[in-house]
């Protein structure tokens, strides 16, 4: 039993004594709960300080950070061992300013399973149906697995169609259904918790949930470096599951830059083409030798990550994404090559100044041979040149600005994702 699990199994025995209901709980004991999930509870806002003191007081925590909304309390629960728990106190069950189920239907169906305060079957389904839909997203496989094998199934299913003036099916609970979410919505605007005082409430309280969670935005941005062949998509690829499954994180991945301006051949070649050959050409093949060329090319770059790291920082920073660059402006001083540019790297580098500098930046790098082994992209002397040369750079870079700047080698896969997600829970 690892931390979490043994944490979970402690958690619900101190809160044994107060009134609460878990929602979405499927499975047959509480320290079985999927290792993705977190726990949703339903609970008065008072009982908040006895859940800190729980949380406070755990030996197995190494740290947490919560979030308070006005509709519920957010806990982020780092454990020794690596694991990860986010609690979710929720004070009214709503979506922007609808309430989908109210607190005094919850607690009249809450039942005990394994010790635990949890809701009936046809509570649950009601729950999981209205929370996703209402989010346009489809229910999980895992609810529609759990609930096709439940023997009152039908009778849940039938009971819950006949409240809502629907005609649902379990099959097609796992796509979102805009005509759906318009039935359920009519119903609900029926609701007392939804007449108009209660919403205009509810309205100025999502509007200033809003506003409180882009000001305490927890968005990130990482950038992974490394030349070709170092293994640095793959671990890119581990990282982005990582943050979403583990830390329930919501990631974007970009190549190189913002992307706010086009690529320059998308003026010869269309968007779809210029991209395609892109991916297709392989690096560090560009014939450019002019300067006036390279000078336009890079600064017509060089505005993307100006303008463009207000646009990510607007369209996602604000809304709690992590950010991961597959590569990033290092490459303009190390090895513009690549982007077909030959300038001085004193340049580019002093240009860095003006650029935003992401919290944590990881290099990867390998022995010559082993890359060789995995691509034939490039020499020996240029893998040797180009890892010399990024490591300097962020040896500079460490000693001059206060976000991180990591060079990693990258020989044992699990090595250097257990490295980069210690490095990631700080910044979190």
């Amino acid at each position: 039993m690892n931390n979490r699990q043994q944490f979970i199994k402690n958690f619900f025995s101190e809160i044994a004594s107060i009134d609460y209901t878990l929602l979405k709980f499927i499975e047959g004991k509480i320290e079985d709960i999927d290792v993705h999930s977190d726990l949703d509870l339903l609970i008065e806002p008072a009982t908040i300080p006895f859940i800190q003191s729980i949380i406070k007081n755990d030996d197995n925590i190494e740290s947490f950070d919560d979030l308070e909304l006005s509709s519920m309390h957010q806990f982020f629960i780092f454990f020794v061992d690596g694991s990860f728990l986010q609690i979710d106190c929720l004070f009214k069950l709503i979506r922007k300013n609808t309430v989908y189920l109210s607190n005094k239907y919850i607690q009249e169906n809450t039942i005990v399973k394994d010790g635990v305060k949890c809701c009936n079957d046809k509570i649950l389904f009601e729950h999981v149906m209205l929370f996703h839909q209402l989010n346009n997203d489809g229910v999980p496989r895992k609810y529609c697995e759990y609930f096709g094998a439940q023997p009152d199934c039908a009778s849940v299913l039938s009971a819950f169609n006949q409240k809502y003036h629907t005609g649902f099916s379990l099959a097609s609970a796992a796509a979102f259904d805009p005509v759906f979410k318009d039935q359920l919505k009519s119903y609900l605007r029926l609701l007392a918790e939804n007449n108009f005082s209660n919403n205009l409430s509810n309205t100025v309280n999502y509007v200033k949930e809003t506003i409180t969670k882009c000001w305490k935005g927890r968005g990130k941005i990482i950038t992974f470096s490394g030349v070709d062949g170092a293994g640095k998509s793959t671990i890119l690829e581990e990282t982005k599951l990582m943050l979403e499954r583990k830390f329930r994180k919501k990631v974007v991945v970009l190549r190189h830059r913002p992307s706010m301006l086009p690529i320059l051949s998308s003026i010869q070649y269309g968007k779809k083409g210029a991209e395609k050959r892109a991916a297709e050409k392989l690096p560090r093949q560009g014939s450019n030798k002019s300067k006036l060329s390279s000078t336009l090319r890079f600064f017509y770059y060089y505005l993307d990550y100006i303008f463009g790291q207000w646009y990510i920082y607007s369209k996602y920073i604000l809304f709690d994404y992590i950010v991961l660059y597959d590569r990033y402006y290092f490459d303009f001083i190390v090895d513009g090559k690549r982007s077909n540019i030959q300038m001085d790297s004193k340049i580019t580098k002093l240009l860095y100044r003006f650029v935003h500098k992401p919290k944590l930046n990881f290099f990867l790098y390998a022995p010559a041979q082993i890359i060789l082994a995995r691509k034939k992209e490039l020499s020996a002397a240029d893998i040797e040149s180009l890892t010399s040369n990024y490591q300097d750079l962020f040896s500079n870079f460490s000693d001059k600005y206060e976000q991180k700047y990591l060079p990693i080698k990258n020989i044992d896969k699990a090595t250097t994702l257990d490295f980069i997600q210690k490095e990631i829970q700080e910044i979190l």
